[in-house]
């Protein structure tokens, strides 16, 4: 079996996405469907699901372009029209031969889970992300347990990375901000840390990228 990846990769401030502004930060999106690419009219149908626990109403419903098609608990889909080929995180994804299999996004980032055939095609599909977001984090990687690698274990030295960057590191994963869904967003965590969320961005991208360099024998 070829060494096949499972990646989660966030996108900050996507720029192609029309899913995304349709969420804030009390209604999340939780998954995201469309027809195939490139139908015969040249637009795309998408569908997506808002999930907030007694939020209120949710930012979609001021979206004219949006159509609310069903409701159920604390959930709302919504359907819109778009035109093929803008470029958007998920069809980048997909042009690299990988399959989305779910999307989570709030109003700070989306956050993409795939499965990729080799570290090689991850690193193109990050590279080529840094185009449509402010900035990328490789948030997860878990390698198949039936690899050919079999599971090959990695070490990481958290001795590379400075004061600030372990301390966002542990504030992240305490605040449940690697979690799927996502129990705090990135502005929450800033908030927590008393700094920007730009700021909070950058020293986990550094921090990510360092560890990375372990993982992936960069």
């Amino acid at each position: 079996m070829p060494d096949r990846v499972l990646a989660e990769v966030e996108v900050f401030a996507p720029r192609s996405c029309y899913v995304a502004p349709n969420a804030d930060d009390e209604w999340h999106v939780t998954e995201v469907s469309r027809s195939a690419l490139g139908g015969a009219d040249g637009e795309v149908v998408e569908e997506f699901t808002l999930a907030g626990e007694d939020a209120g109403t949710p930012p979609a419903e001021s979206n004219d372009a949006v159509e609310a098609v069903f409701a159920y608990d604390h959930e709302r889909v919504y359907r819109f029209a778009r035109p093929a080929d803008q470029g958007c995180v998920c069809e980048r994804i997909e042009s690299a031969g990988c399959v989305v299999q779910s999307v989570d996004a709030d109003e700070d980032s989306m956050v993409v889970t795939f499965l990729v055939e080799d570290i090689a095609t991850l690193r193109a599909v990050v590279e080529d992300l840094r185009d449509e977001g402010d900035s990328i984090n490789l948030r997860r990687l878990v390698e198949s347990a039936e690899s050919d690698g079999g599971g090959r274990p990695a070490v990481l030295d958290r001795d590379t990375l400075t004061d600030r960057q372990n301390e966002v590191l542990e504030r992240a994963y305490e605040m449940g901000y690697f979690e799927h869904p996502r129990d705090a967003t990135a502005g929450e965590v800033a908030d927590a840390l008393g700094i920007a969320t730009t700021t909070f961005t950058e020293h986990l991208a550094a921090a990510q990228r360092k560890l990375l360099d372990d993982l992936l024998g960069a």
